[in-house]
């Protein structure tokens, strides 16, 4: 992995060990599909900061529960300063969390998915 990517096995075993397996692998599929969503959405609005902020929001606290640290950093940063970027700063942004969040995909699909 590159040093945009860092994983909490600790946080993930946690998860697991409260949830189960099972429930564990369907709250990922779910986290994945969402936050999916929420980066074509906000790559078509990315004017709006305050909608950023909400998603941003949102990708961090999730992001964090599996042990996504990078991916939940980044998504903080954005949350703490949507309100002021730029429209530029705000696309770029946004492309940047969308290619973190990609690498996050494509590990959690061939690691903790095994669907990889």
């Amino acid at each position: 992995m590159n040093q945009h990517f860092s994983f909490d096995r600790a946080v993930f075993r946690e998860l697991v060990d409260e949830l189960g397996a099972a429930d564990t692998a369907e709250v990922l599929r779910t986290f994945l599909a969402d936050t999916g969503k929420k980066l074509t959405a906000l790559e078509a609005s990315s004017h709006d900061g305050s909608l950023l902020k909400r998603e941003a929001h949102s990708i961090k606290s999730s992001a964090a529960t599996f042990g996504f640290t990078a991916l939940s950093e980044l998504a903080r940063q954005i949350e703490l300063g949507a309100a002021t970027m730029s429209p530029e700063q705000r696309q770029t942004s946004i492309g940047e969390l969308g290619q973190r969040f990609e690498t996050v995909g494509q590990f959690a699909l061939a690691n903790l998915l095994g669907t990889g």
